[in-house]
């Protein structure tokens, strides 16, 4: 392996929200990621994991901030996708495409998060079969 190929550790996406608590309540209770930071008395900065695999970051939007309508922000790969579509489903999650096969090679789902951000939670059909 090149030395280029060894300085990047890892991603995280982040997304601009209207309130940073709203939103660590949201991702915490409903998603069931776990608050790794936050920056500010009123957070205006989180960092946010779940499972050791995935990252998101919070910040504070500007007020004329406006996500791409019907856009997936965000891809999350999962061992069993039932299991986390029917746990979002039980806390009232807001799903925008229930869990099915599709042509692409995945079995998954979307969801809508309250700033309008949408995240995909996806297993392939492949590791499915196995």
């Amino acid at each position: 392996m090149s030395e280029a190929n060894t300085q990047f550790s890892h991603a995280a996406p982040i997304f601009p929200v209207s309130d940073v608590a709203k939103s660590i309540e949201y991702y915490k209770h409903m998603l069931g990621f776990e608050v790794m930071f936050t920056w500010g008395e009123l957070p205006s900065y989180a960092v946010l994991k779940r499972d050791d695999a995935v990252s998101l970051h919070l910040s504070l939007r500007d007020e004329n901030f406006k996500p791409a309508s019907r856009h997936v922000t965000l891809y999350v790969f999962v061992y069993n996708v039932d299991d986390v579509y029917n746990d979002f489903v039980g806390k009232g999650v807001t799903i925008l495409n229930p869990v099915g096969d599709r042509e692409y090679g995945m079995r998954d789902f979307d969801i809508e998060d309250p700033d309008g951000f949408i995240l995909s939670f996806g297993t392939g059909l492949d590791m499915l079969n196995n």
